[in-house]
């Protein structure tokens, strides 16, 4: 969805239902990115709704103030669409010959994709060919955003009087920034490799652990395959905590403080009952979630063609989550990896920056590549 060329130095925005999550960045000769500040601001409560913007105003308001607090000083911008709204599937086409492609396709997501077509932006990306049933089939990555929420935050841009120059998705901005190579910050790797024995597949899952939805991505050869949105986030969390506890229910700082403090012990300490019930309210949420993404899993690999994970990414703010790689390894039996636990090459960070909350600037980071 690129608008225009842009300069060396850009912003990205990234507006979650929980945060706005600003960088300043400066595209280097050899096409690394160096970050050069970032801020990250609350999102106003109500101002959005599945990715829809219901406040303009008041969301303008808080990047701009962001950006001053700052010191971004960058005149064009990226900004990355999110919410329940976008459309990804994988739809299977009929194999046909090269100059004939397009307009198949274009066939198949017409009869495809229960939308008003003049009302959305839609894109695809041909991913491979395969043998179903002994006939070749094409497998096609579609997505769709109604044309009203990127015309929305287009108007943002504009409002902050910055040059708009793209507008993307999170399917495609994680699948951006992993696509650079990753080095593993390992200090067992003897042990963690005979626990997970090397798999043949290249395919990954990045788990998007938001406040409000968890997010599933599955690259294939660093090429996005599937994306889905779970309704459950670690917000949730808080809520579990608030009635276990019997607390007051407006008392969700206090909630999500035990959430962050005690996250998931594996051990009960009998002289801290307060961490294990937090901790039993903190599985209670996630088995939920990584229930769900079995099932995202499953449906990835017997409907969609795919193969098994082998690596699973965790990034969001609730990736922060004690235990959380833990739990997600004895769930999913695969080496799990919290984007802390990486270096990620042709990325730099200015010396004198904080890089604790990387886990919630990631798809601020792809956008920018």
């Amino acid at each position: 969805m690129a608008l225009q060329l842009f300069s060396s130095d850009f912003m990205t925005i990234d507006i979650g239902f929980r945060y706005i999550k600003i960088i300043q960045l400066r595209k280097k000769k050899n096409n690394d990115l160096m970050v050069i500040n970032y801020g990250i601001g609350d999102t106003p409560k109500g101002c959005i709704k599945n990715g829809a913007i219901k406040d303009k105003a008041r969301v303008v308001s808080e990047i701009k103030r962001v950006i001053d607090e700052h010191d971004l000083s960058a005149k064009e911008a990226k900004i990355v669409v999110s919410g329940t709204n976008i459309i990804t599937r994988i739809i299977m086409v009929d194999k046909v010959e090269e100059k004939e492609v397009d307009k198949k396709v274009w066939s198949e997501i017409h009869n495809f994709l229960p939308i008003k077509f003049d009302e959305h932006r839609v894109d695809y990306k041909l991913l491979d060919v395969i043998n179903d049933n002994g006939k070749e089939k094409m497998r096609v990555f579609v997505t769709a955003v109604a044309k009203n929420i990127i015309d929305s935050y287009i108007e943002i841009l504009k409002d902050l009087k910055l040059k708009p120059v793209s507008v993307d998705i999170p399917a495609n901005s994680i699948s951006k920034f992993f696509q650079k190579d990753i080095e593993f910050k390992e200090t067992d790797i003897l042990s963690r490799k005979q626990r997970f024995p090397k798999t043949t597949t290249n395919t990954v899952a990045v788990i998007d652990l938001g406040s409000e939805t968890t997010i599933v991505n599955i690259l294939k050869n660093k090429i996005p395959e599937f994306n889905r949105v779970v309704l459950l986030g670690s917000s949730n969390i808080d809520q579990v905590i608030i009635d276990q506890l019997s607390l007051n229910v407006k008392d969700t700082d206090k909630a999500e403080r035990y959430k962050k403090m005690y996250g998931m012990v594996a051990f009960r300490d009998p002289n801290n009952d307060l961490e294990w019930q937090c901790s039993e309210c903190a599985k209670k949420i996630i088995g939920e979630i990584t229930k769900n993404i079995k099932m995202c899993f499953n449906f990835y690999i017997d409907r969609c063609a795919g193969e098994q994970i082998s690596k699973i990414f965790l990034v969001g703010g609730g990736s922060k989550l004690k235990g959380i790689r833990e739990y997600f390894e004895e769930a999913f039996g695969v080496p799990t990896y919290p984007i802390n636990y990486v270096d990620v090459r042709g990325i730099e960070f200015a010396p004198e920056l904080n890089i604790e909350k990387i886990n919630y600037l990631i798809n601020a980071i792809g956008i920018a590549l």
